[in-house]
């Protein structure tokens, strides 16, 4: 029994020292989008709701669900991967995977049938106006690109982007 409590008490205490480790920030940002291929086309502006993920070392994580208007009302799923400065000034560069859903306009192949759902990018994102207090961020004009099947490509902005610090 004391071998079990001490297993439990030591694996609490290493989650803990982990979780000082890690800053995790929920964030609101308004964002754009533009995916071309020659089967889907969706586009549009909106706003969307993630978690960042900071480790101490710089290398940081995103989440992001975000729902736009624009050619229909559609939502995109966004996980990115990267690294960023550390200091105040906090820009970052980040590999990306984004999931687009819903309504766009599609073109059928020669069988009649529809595209594949969802339309999907993989690409990159920097942040270059990203900064950071210990309490959150605010990030201005995160550009990033993609490609992805049948010719895609993919164009996003977050125009304004803010989180707050747990």
């Amino acid at each position: 029994m004391r071998t079990l409590l001490l297993l439990l008490f030591l694996s609490g205490s290493m989650a803990a020292a982990a979780q000082k480790m890690i800053a995790l920030t929920p964030f609101l940002q308004q964002y754009g989008i533009y995916y071309s291929s020659d089967r889907v086309t969706s586009d549009g502006l909106g706003v969307g709701v993630g978690i960042h993920a900071l480790h101490k070392t710089g290398v940081a994580g995103q989440m992001d669900v975000n729902l736009f208007w624009g050619c229909g009302n559609a939502v995109s799923t966004r996980l990115a991967l990267g690294y960023q400065r550390k200091g105040r000034w906090t820009p970052g560069a980040y590999a990306t995977m984004n999931l687009l859903w819903g309504q766009r306009i599609e073109a059928l192949d020669a069988e009649g049938n529809p595209p594949a759902m969802p339309a999907w990018a993989a690409g990159i994102r920097v942040t270059p106006l990203k900064f950071s207090t210990p309490h959150g961020f605010v990030s201005a004009l995160e550009i990033g690109a993609g490609l992805g099947p049948s010719k895609a490509v993919s164009l996003e902005v977050s125009i304004l982007s803010a989180g707050i610090t747990f």
